[in-house]
């Protein structure tokens, strides 16, 4: 073996010296090296050189691929049984979202750059300098961060939100550090219901929505605040803390604790942390309802062994498919669904509580009955159609005369724009785009006023919610005499959190970093 210089593998580094810079990929710099090495390798055994060349394209995809923001080949291995349910047209959807014209077009310039100066310029030496400045790029340390709560300052919040009672020295440290104190606090934090109702009775109902965040609503021009201006509180900034439908189900249907880190979703948790169960020792009759039949992803499973709720086999007979998701299946329409539930109820004074899941803005979706159509292009379609429906559900309510608390909260966002990370419809890393959902809450039934919208921006969680419904039960608000807003006064500001299996993003000083497989903390790139 001997020494030689790179030739055209010098455009592979150079590419993905450009995309580095750019936040497009990350950069494994050792691994990188060794591969550079590996090429500069020569032989003058033909059949050495053949392998070495086979060889050398197997590696570089794979290094490139390593290099990306794509789930990495074991997550996706463990995921196989998923991935073989999506649909041929849909996997040629997304392969189509990841072939960026920008990328190709600065392909095609720098191949023709390299074309015409290679003769006169030593591209290998270009590529050593490029690897000496990632080096110094990459080694820039993050500077240890207090992390002091971000706090939005808005003339809109009408309530009083009180931060997290923590102090200053308890937060400063280490990213790492942060994130352990930050789960200490949470979990002091526990519901501590009341044993009876203070007022009226009330019914509650929680829809929960797939894919649909702030920055979903912005790109296809709706405010949320609109959207949600028939409510009485939005919750602007709320975070789902995490991107995926299972863990973020979980986390709702376990409101009443503070929030967990991932691993600890899936692991037993006092009966005093299910939303549905504290409703249950208060005389309520639970419901699960879904226009879905929840296989993917074990999804009923998840809901039964971890939320605390038991979900029966739905019986979707009478209904006619309104979509087919990615994998074909049949999603049925969200008033139809809702309203076969309500009429199926009876007609007593028990207190009823209806946990409801919605995929209608689910990625890869296809609208029944009409020619197939790109998910991202039938989004704002699918989304005006869904918000139709619950406000047929909401007129049917409030045709029935009782007390009911409504909140509708998404699971997380549907990536829409995508960013530079991660290209429209990946949601492997919890980005803030995807985190911050709108939630809303609307107090329904015939002694309620109606209000003005009350938005607080400020970012809450789940925990808030279940803080929320207890002070609902505590006070007297259906009676119309007690003002909404007081059922704000102990809503906790916190710390944005959010994490995927083996990747993390927190905030720190009001700007997202993420950590990719327990690896250093980077910034989260903005568009």
């Amino acid at each position: 073996m001997k020494l030689s210089g790179l030739g055209v593998w010098n455009l592979y580094f150079l590419a993905k010296f450009a995309l580095y810079l750019r936040g497009d990929i990350s950069f494994d710099w050792l691994s990188n090296a060794a591969f550079f090495a590996f090429l500069l390798l020569s032989s003058d055994s033909r059949i050495v050189m053949r392998i070495k060349n086979g060889l050398s394209v197997v590696l570089a995809i794979a290094l490139l691929y390593h290099d990306s923001w794509l789930p990495p080949i074991s997550r996706l291995l463990k995921q196989a049984t998923n991935l073989q349910e999506f649909s041929f047209d849909y996997f040629l959807e997304i392969v189509a979202r990841m072939v960026s014209i920008d990328l190709l077009l600065g392909v095609f310039v720098l191949s023709l750059v390299y074309w015409y100066s290679v003769k006169w310029l030593r591209y290998t030496s270009i590529t050593v300098l490029g690897f000496a400045y990632v080096y110094w790029f990459s080694t820039t340390p993050v500077a240890a961060v207090d992390a002091s709560l971000p706090t939005v300052a808005s003339n809109k919040v009408t309530s009083q939100v009180v931060p997290v009672n923590i102090t200053q020295s308890e937060l400063a440290g280490t990213p790492d550090q942060q994130l352990k104190m930050f789960y200490q606090q949470q979990a002091r934090l526990k519901t501590q219901f009341a044993d009876t109702f203070q007022g009226e009775q009330f019914d509650v109902v929680v829809l929960n929505i797939c894919s649909l965040a702030n920055a979903d609503l912005n790109a296809i021009g709706v405010k949320a605040n609109e959207l949600f201006k028939n409510f009485d509180i939005l919750f602007s900034d709320f975070n789902s803390a995490t991107s995926y439908s299972g863990p973020a189900a979980i986390r709702l249907l376990r409101a009443s604790c503070g929030q967990t880190d991932q691993d600890s979703l899936f692991k037993p948790v006092d009966e005093q942390c299910h939303l549905f169960n504290n409703l249950t020792k208060l005389g309520y009759s639970n419901s699960v309802a879904m226009n879905h039949d929840g296989h993917f992803d074990d999804f009923i499973g998840l809901l039964n062994q971890h939320g605390g709720v038991s979900a029966p086999k739905f019986d979707f007979s009478g209904l006619s498919p309104m979509q087919y998701g990615f994998d074909g299946k049949p999603i049925y329409s969200d008033s139809e669904v809702l309203l076969d539930w309500l009429n199926k109820q009876p007609n007593n004074s028990q207190p009823r509580a209806l946990y409801y899941n919605s995929i209608s803005l689910h990625d890869g979706n296809q609208l029944a009955g009409r020619g197939r159509m790109n998910s991202l292009q039938s989004y704002p379609t699918r989304q005006q159609q869904l918000f139709n429906d619950i406000n047929r559900f909401i007129d049917e309510l409030e045709n029935q005369g009782r007390n009911v608390l409504l909140v509708v909260v998404p699971e997380h966002g549907a990536a829409l724009a995508g960013d530079k990370l991660q290209f429209a419809g990946l949601r492997e890393i919890p980005s803030p785009s995807i985190v911050s959902v709108p939630t809303a809450v609307k107090f329904i039934g015939p002694n309620v006023k109606n209000r003005e919208l009350i938005e607080v921006t400020d970012t809450v969680s789940y925990f808030s919610l279940s803080e929320l419904i207890n002070n609902a039960v505590k006070s007297d608000v259906f009676s119309g005499t007690t003002a909404v807003d007081r059922l704000l006064g102990n809503t906790r500001s916190i710390t944005k959190v959010a994490e995927n299996q083996d990747t993390v993003m927190m905030y720190i000083k009001g700007e997202p970093y993420i950590q990719l497989d327990g690896g250093e903390w980077t910034r989260y790139p903005s568009n």
